[in-house]
């Protein structure tokens, strides 16, 4: 049950998305995302609803896709004719995930569990540093996680979606593995600190930013489609 405080928040960002031309389309699909596992049982990401829309535009049957963070991006992936490969790194919903593919599905599902960090100053823009942002996650490392793209050859993945922990770690093991004219995806790209440390080597990708709402937070966020340049 949601708390009085719950209903508050989302009585005043309704109020909010009604004042915004752009996002009042958005109001009631926003609505419907507050019901319980909305996303799962829908099969959609966890993005804003324009970045949604996008892909939906795309054709992704065939396409090789790689994302940090599972869930129902898993699903939307695997509806959408994509082959996926999946990290995540919480065994509890590695596991309700699972129940949720079927067996035959074109795809390659990863656990990597946490590791303790290493001692010694702790900065998540640091993309060296395999660090989290979320207090949770402090004393843990993130470098088995957002390395297990390494298994695979450079520009091998049409898609690669960074939606997880320690995102400036993820984006560096995964630029190189887009291929030219493939799309990276940076979810929540409002927080600056993603891409402080690393803005250089997205000089030759380019940029689309989708700002507005997102399934089920009452908050306008961003997201980010970086595409590689084709030569």
């Amino acid at each position: 049950m949601p708390t009085v405080t719950d209903v508050l928040a989302r009585l005043r960002f309704s109020a909010r998305l009604l004042t915004h031309p752009e996002q009042q389309r958005h109001l009631i699909p926003w609505l419907r995302s507050q019901r319980s596992d909305y996303l799962l049982r829908v099969g959609l990401p966890w993005l804003c609803f324009d970045a949604i829309a996008a892909l939906d535009r795309l054709d992704l049957r065939g396409w090789r896709v790689f994302e940090y963070g599972s869930g129902g991006s898993t699903l939307y992936w695997l509806r959408r004719g994509a082959s996926v490969v999946s990290v995540e790194h919480d065994a509890t919903w590695y596991a309700r995930v699972r129940t949720l593919t079927p067996p035959d599905a074109p795809l390659d599902y990863r656990l990597a569990l946490l590791e303790p960090a290493p001692p010694g100053p702790v900065d998540p823009s640091d993309p060296a540093a395999y660090h989290s942002g979320d207090p949770a996650y402090a004393g843990y490392s993130f470098a088995r996680y957002a390395a297990e793209i390494d298994a695979f050859p450079q520009e091998y993945f049409d898609l690669v979606l960074v939606d997880g922990r320690a995102r400036p770690s993820c984006m560096l093991h995964a630029l190189p593995r887009v291929r030219r004219g493939g799309l990276l995806i940076l979810d929540n790209s409002d927080r600056a600190y993603y891409t402080a440390r690393i803005g250089p080597l997205l000089a030759d990708w380019r940029a689309t930013v989708y700002a507005g709402a997102a399934p089920g937070a009452p908050v306008l966020t961003r997201t980010t489609f970086y595409v590689r340049a084709e030569v």
